[in-house]
């Protein structure tokens, strides 16, 4: 063979081909001369190699994994944020007579429904409370009554004096279908305690014809006439009806869902609620 006449590609293969050979030949020869070394020169060269890899792999890699914990919120946290959402809309009013009444803002302007007290009639002036307006010239408003629905026990009032204010309210056009079993939580106001909280469970549905997320639905609730009137939420802070408190042989409070006050006032609610609205982000209007 010519040397001289070999291609480049030739020689990289052929010089290759060489390396490989010696490689394995020098490993051949290494090996058995370490078989026939003494012992001493064998233990000397297993404490360099030893020494070699210390350097070059100092030590085990530590791999350490960080888990990050997430906590789920419990049931106490979640009907916290519950109240602490729901009692920002909520609106009380207590008649000469000494009847009081709850409800809460169904549109930006002011509107509300509230349960119905006695000796109150279309087109009657209230003083209407906002007990969550933290405002310190805080007065109360002067409301009108524009319909009152005697079958279901709830009126809706509006405002007399347009303001400049933007309330928090409840869009009724986006209702939650209540579900049996799901926890609850009504928030009512007494005038001299303040807001007040009860916790239960959806227990059973009545008016067995009506559409489904319309009809009245009974909850566990060990509250009283505080929260008669009264937004209940559930545990996502949306509101899902109102209590309209113990009615006679009933095992507890029977809601009206807000699907239900939808109906009733849609005529005169259709063009207020603003369709980006969510319950649950009631309490971050502006004041």
């Amino acid at each position: 063979m010519d040397l001289e006449k070999l291609t480049k590609t030739q020689i990289i293969l052929l010089t290759l081909l060489v390396s490989f050979v010696t490689s394995i030949a020098t490993g051949i020869v290494t090996v058995t001369l370490m078989d026939q070394a003494p012992t001493d020169v064998t233990r000397t060269i297993n404490r360099v190699v030893e020494k070699t890899v210390e350097r070059v792999v100092p030590g085990e890699t530590k791999i350490v994994e960080r888990i990050k914990e997430v906590s789920n919120p419990t049931e106490s946290d979640m009907v916290v944020s519950a109240v602490g959402k729901t009692e920002n809309v909520l609106v009380y009013f207590k008649t000469a007579n000494g009847f009081e009444s709850r409800g809460f803002f169904v549109s930006r302007a002011g509107d509300a429904i509230l349960s119905l007290p006695d000796a109150i009639s279309i087109d009657e002036t209230i003083e209407m409370k906002w007990p969550n307006d933290l405002a310190p010239t805080s007065t109360p408003m002067s409301v009108k009554v524009e319909k009152i629905d005697y079958d279901s026990g709830v009126m809706l009032v509006s405002p007399l004096i347009i303001s400049s204010t933007t309330y928090p309210f409840i869009n009724l056009k986006q209702s939650v279908i209540p579900v049996l079993g799901a926890r609850v939580v009504s928030v009512g106001y007494d005038r001299v305690l303040g807001f007040v909280a009860g916790l239960g469970s959806i227990t059973t549905f009545l008016d067995p014809s009506g559409r489904e997320g319309e009809r009245r639905f009974i909850a566990d609730f060990a509250t009283g006439a505080s929260h008669i009137g009264a937004p209940v939420s559930d545990l996502n802070a949306r509101v899902v009806g109102m209590n309209m408190g113990l009615v006679a042989d009933l095992p507890g409070m029977v809601i009206i869902p807000t699907a239900k006050l939808q109906r009733i006032f849609e005529k005169l609610l259709g063009q207020e609620n603003d369709p980006s609205s969510q319950a649950a982000s009631a309490s971050e209007a502006t004041r």
